[in-house]
């Protein structure tokens, strides 16, 4: 995307939250109601938005049918917040967007002046980063729309939809408390806000006091919801994983039986946690897609097995010496550690960890015993972000070995130049932000290696004739 006008975007403030629908309203009225899509998958939730959306997407796409999708936060580029056919969206496309949504909002494209935004509107980072999703996605024409809530889901700018097809609710948790509630409870209903009586629901597995508000607001609102276990549900055994939907959620497909079984060996995705996640797009899946377009067993097993999500348990390196998570919440971060208990706990692990103020993450660590860890405190370059000598403060403030805290670009040379600790496992987490850093400064010192090497090629060396006779 064009530098000027993501530096306009970024002007709205991108921790700007102004929880409301009246602007976004407002907006995607002038640019002619895109959002009034026929096909639209709403995701709300804590955790498992992103793999959810991506498995859907996958399988939608291996049906024939078109996709657009909304992520966020990216972790490289801008680009990754939209996709179309699961590919990040060109710059030019966005460009085009962008202008679109300037000039029918009346926002003066001369980024120079100062007060260029429309006094009435005054958007956030958020609501114009929407308005241009929409206009992208009806530019592409595409079949499904899959969107992914920001912030809650009540006042979410995605809440704007009036008509979903269906809504999803991935595993609710505790975080962002100062925007949606000190409990539990509070949270889920600011996530239950999204849902309509056009939609029905699915619900993943979700923890008692969560289960229990949801389906107490369901029944109170007269919302239809198919749930795990009840509707759909999973059993692990020694060679996989057998998937089983009631008849209920098949109601489009020409199946007879009672309950849908799809055995899968291996996902994509890493994590145990990742299980469900799967599951519960692939029964959004055969709920809304009719029997002639659904995909065999055999298509479904080898989508799941390509499935690929970056900074969600990515290895990076031929070696796979280097774990990122973007577990950022204490729900996602005892996912992650449940993961290294199984794959990594005879490791000697260093674990580069940051985060974004006001979260809580190293509680969960108390329930968890590693025979070699250390902890490397990491600054995330955010304004948002915990400063590296106050994580420092609290890991050792927990007795744990801590070494002295480092910008992301010092821990990328320091892990390219082997002067950390000698060590089998680098794990960076605690935050998308931070993956997303290091994953920029990874790939730029790869280039520069890359670069370095071919330039070296290049030089032959010029010996005298006496060698060469």
């Amino acid at each position: 995307m064009s530098p000027a006008y993501l530096d306009f975007l970024y002007s709205l403030g991108e921790f700007n939250i102004k929880l409301g629908l009246h602007t976004i309203r407002t907006m995607l009225s002038r640019l002619g109601d895109p959002h009034l899509h026929p096909r639209i998958i709403h995701i709300a939730g804590t955790n498992g938005k992103g793999s959810t959306l991506a498995t859907l997407e996958r399988l939608l796409l291996e049906s024939g049918y078109t996709t657009g999708s909304t992520i966020s936060p990216h972790l490289i580029s801008f680009n990754e917040r939209y996709r179309i056919n699961g590919q990040a969206v060109t710059s030019e496309r966005l460009d085009h967007a962008f202008r679109c949504v300037c000039r029918e909002c009346d926002i003066s494209l001369d980024l120079s002046q100062s007060g260029s935004r429309d006094g009435k509107l005054n958007p956030t980072f958020f609501e114009f980063a929407l308005a241009m999703a929409f206009v992208l996605f009806e530019d592409s024409g595409v079949d499904y729309i899959l969107l992914e809530t920001g912030l809650g889901g009540r006042l979410d700018a995605t809440n704007v939809i009036e008509q979903p097809m269906a809504c999803v609710l991935t595993r609710i948790a505790l975080d962002h408390q100062e925007y949606l509630g000190n409990t539990i409870e509070q949270i889920t209903l600011e996530k239950l806000g999204i849902l309509k009586k056009s939609a029905s629901v699915f619900v993943a597995p979700q923890q008692k006091e969560v289960s229990r508000t949801i389906q107490s607001y369901c029944e109170s609102k007269g919302h239809t919801a198919y749930w795990c276990p009840k509707d759909f549900f999973m059993e692990s055994g020694a060679s996989g994983t057998f998937f089983s939907f009631s008849r209920s959620i098949c109601s489009r497909s020409s199946n007879s039986l009672d309950w849908r079984r799809i055995f899968l060996s291996r996902p994509g995705l890493l994590g145990e946690h990742q299980y469900e996640n799967i599951m519960t797009a692939l029964a959004v899946y055969q709920y809304i897609v009719t029997a002639d377009k659904q995909l065999n067993e055999k298509t479904i097993i080898r989508t799941i097995a390509n499935l690929k999500w970056p900074g969600r348990l990515q290895y990076l390196g031929k070696a796979g010496k280097i774990l990122l998570d973007g577990a950022h919440n204490a729900s996602g971060m005892h996912a992650l550690l449940t993961y290294l208990t199984t794959q990594a706990s005879e490791k000697r692990i260093l674990f580069a960890l940051g985060w974004m103020k006001n979260k809580n993450l190293l509680s969960v660590f108390d329930t968890f015993r590693f025979k070699n860890l250390i902890f490397v405190p990491v600054e995330i370059d955010n304004k948002r972000s915990e400063k590296g000598a106050n994580i420092s403060r609290a890991l050792i403030n927990k007795k744990w070995s801590v070494l002295p805290s480092r910008k992301t670009q010092s821990l990328v040379k320091n892990e390219i130049d082997g002067i950390l600790p000698d060590h089998d496992l680098l794990v960076v987490a605690g935050s998308l932000y931070l993956v997303g850093e290091f994953l920029t400064a990874w790939q730029n010192a790869e280039m520069s290696a890359l670069s370095k090497k071919v330039k070296s090629s290049l030089i032959k060396p010029i010996l005298p004739k006496s060698v060469l006779s």
